[in-house]
């Protein structure tokens, strides 16, 4: 056990000093609930104030498994306009076969928003706070190309007591407690959206930092994530549809990985779906909806990587609250 404690300790530590043996952001099942989370240019595409946070734990029963939480906030906002009074922008998601034929695309106008996430791996800690904005362009009466930017900070942690050595005099534990750096974080993305169709693009942790967590030990580098989103949704009867959505991954030196996914829809009150992440899982999905106001999703991934030998999966909840 002494020595699966050790080995635990130095994959996760290897894992963000070397890029090639896993992804240094957190995976995400539902991320098209909230795709702001990956993308700055989602900041403040809806009328409200809308608020989203998730709590996902990963390959539960596995020692020192990923544990990841996140709050996202984002508002449109009017600024420099010479319009008086009310304006309504951003857009609301057609519920019904008659929406999407009424559905009208936002006016010109710009977003702010807010990012905070904690992931802990093992002895690793993640948080990262990011401000975000984007202006959404009219481009006709029913679409619009939204652009963000996102730049904050990352603390990586190294708690050291969590670090298990045949020699308890290794320097690196010597003095015990946290190893914190301070690194900074940029993102930016654009994205396309209309009643029925969107494609996105980002760029995650834009900025190459260098992580040193003692002087003998090996160095590594936060490396840029590339995001490519896309999906569509169609409706086989009035209050029915059907979404079904890719995502491409990509951080060097690391192969390009994708995600499919299909959810089925009631309005927008009720939707099951599935996902399938290559070489990784596949997923079981479903949410709902009241008075447009509260939104919860839940998913289950079934790992059907080696790792389902000492794991029974993974779950994730996200929680939606339109102001």
């Amino acid at each position: 056990m002494r020595k699966f404690r050790e080995l635990v300790a130095f994959l996760t530590v290897m894992a963000i000093a070397t890029p090639a043996i896993a992804q240094q952001k957190p995976h995400y099942t539902q991320y098209f609930q909230n795709m702001s989370v990956i993308n700055p240019a989602v900041t403040g595409m809806y009328h409200d104030i809308t608020v989203r946070t998730a709590y996902r734990t990963q390959w539960l029963g596995l020692e020192s498994a990923p544990k990841t939480s996140y709050l996202t906030v984002s508002k449109p906002i009017n600024i420099g306009t010479s319009r008086s009074g009310f304006v309504d922008y951003g857009v609301e998601e057609p519920a019904t076969n008659s929406d999407k034929l009424g559905y009208l695309s936002s006016s010109s106008h710009h977003s702010i928003g807010l990012v905070a996430l904690n992931d802990e791996t093992g002895p690793i800690n993640r948080t990262t706070v990011n401000f975000t904005y984007a202006y959404h362009i009219n481009i006709s009466d029913v679409a619009n190309l939204a652009v963000g930017v996102g730049g904050g900070v990352n603390r990586l942690a190294l708690n050291t007591s969590k670090l298990r050595f045949e020699n308890p005099e290794e320097p690196l534990i010597a003095d015990g407690g946290n190893i914190i750096q301070w690194l900074p974080d940029l993102n930016a993305g654009f994205y396309f959206y209309s009643a029925n169709f969107f494609l996105g693009g980002s760029v995650q942790q834009a900025l190459s930092s260098k992580t040193v967590f003692a002087y003998d030990f090996k160095s590594g580098k936060e490396v840029p994530h590339y995001f490519l989103t896309s999906g569509f949704r169609i409706w086989f009867k009035e209050d029915y549809s059907i979404s079904p959505s890719v995502m491409l991954k990509y951080l060097s030196p690391a192969p390009l990985a994708y995600d499919l996914n299909l959810k089925i829809g009631y309005r927008n009150n009720l939707w099951v779906g599935g996902s399938y992440r290559k070489n990784d899982a596949l997923a079981a999905m479903f949410g709902f909806n009241v008075a447009k106001t509260v939104s919860l999703g839940y998913s289950f991934d079934n790992s059907t990587s080696p790792i389902r030998n000492v794991s029974s999966g993974s779950h994730e909840l996200v929680l939606g609250i339109n102001f």
